[in-house]
């Protein structure tokens, strides 16, 4: 065999085989196409999931209960543009008109709509503004209804739809989750490293997970929680009974437990002991009394809490006294569950007690 063609058959032994160079272009095309279908399939549920929840970042505090604001709903559905009128007899989506709902109750979304003239009637139905002023961040109706998903309006409230309660809209983009679908910070404006929060598993920062499905479950949790406090209070009813009528100790005589002990709290950098209706020390390198005596404030309905103003003035701003208060909430047993200096010199005091639970027979009739 010559040179010319021993050099050709290695040239052709060297050659991909043409078959197998058309499979690899086919795999590679599929496994390709899968992962576009991939990420569109993730950019179409984040889409939905910022559309249903109004949170760029969509991934829990307390709640206030408020009364349900009135509205005049047949003066504000006569005035609905045509355009609307039909989607006002079934459910209002989301998004009216390149307008966002957020913070409004899905049953409130059809008064949610702009008139034949462009304009948004303010819920307590004096005021009219236009309908592009609605969730603007800036605070245009007297009664706050126009923004429902900002903090401008001092007096406005935030919907959270899964717990079906409101909040002041002063909470929306704090930083902090309120609502159990993170749908309050939908700015996902984050809290300052160095700013300190209490410790606890009820603060969640920004950006917000959506915990609704352990939402239930808490609910179910906090209801056990009452009933085994609102067992143990009856203790309590006993030992306070010389003191009903006593307002101090509440209408039943059943806070003066409280005052024959003391609860420790240790914080990364001091020890509390909180002795209700006597005193309240903090430990560090030093020791300060930051309340004595004792004022029991509120009820059962708005939560009650003890106001201990008689601590030492050093340091404080116009020589008033360190003053610390103890709010109370329904618990099976005493604790204290954090300390934290909201402002100079005073100091609250979240505590759990039994004495702030209902009254057993109140609760079973419920």
């Amino acid at each position: 065999m010559d040179a010319p063609t021993q050099r050709h058959l290695r040239l052709m032994g060297g050659r991909s085989n043409p078959f197998q160079t058309l499979i690899a272009l086919f795999v590679t095309a599929v496994f390709f196409m899968m992962f576009q279908a991939s990420i569109l399939k993730n950019l179409q549920r984040s889409q939905l999931r910022l559309l249903n929840s109004g949170s760029e970042q969509h991934n829990k505090g307390k709640y206030t209960k408020l009364d349900m604001m009135a509205m005049d709903a047949p003066r504000i559905a006569r005035e609905v543009n045509p355009k609307f009128a039909q989607k006002v007899i079934k459910e209002i989506g989301i998004k009216v008109n390149g307008t966002i709902l957020r913070g409004v109750m899905k049953a409130h979304r059809k008064f949610y709509v702009p008139s034949k003239n462009g304009l948004f009637t303010c819920l307590n139905g004096n005021q009219t503004i236009p309908w592009n002023a609605v969730n603007n961040n800036y605070c245009d109706c007297a009664d706050g209804t126009d923004e429902p998903g900002t903090s401008a309006c001092k007096n406005g409230r935030f919907y959270c739809e899964p717990e079906h309660q409101y909040m002041p809209s002063s909470r929306v983009n704090d930083g902090i989750c309120d609502c159990c679908d993170g749908s309050d910070e939908w700015k996902g404006v984050t809290v300052a490293p160095d700013l300190k929060l209490p410790v606890s598993d009820e603060v969640r920062r920004a950006p917000c997970m959506d915990v609704c499905m352990d939402y239930e479950h808490t609910k179910m949790r906090e209801l056990n929680i009452v009933k085994e406090g609102a067992e143990a209070k009856q203790a309590y009813l006993v030992d306070g009974a010389q003191h009903v009528g006593d307002g101090n100790f509440g209408p039943n005589g059943e806070f003066y437990r409280l005052s024959l002990d003391c609860y420790i709290f240790k914080s990364p950098g001091y020890i509390y002991e909180i002795c209700p209706y006597v005193n309240s020390t903090q430990s560090g390198k030093d020791v300060w009394l930051i309340g004595a005596g004792g004022k029991l404030e509120g009820s059962l309905e708005e939560g009650y809490r003890l106001v201990m103003p008689d601590g030492r003035g050093d340091h404080c701003p116009q020589g008033r006294k360190r003053t610390t208060i103890l709010n109370f909430k329904c618990g099976p047993i005493d604790k204290v569950k954090y300390v934290s200096e909201k402002e100079v010199c005073v100091y609250s005091a979240k505590f759990d007690t039994p004495a702030a639970c209902p009254d057993l027979n109140t609760l079973e009739a419920t």
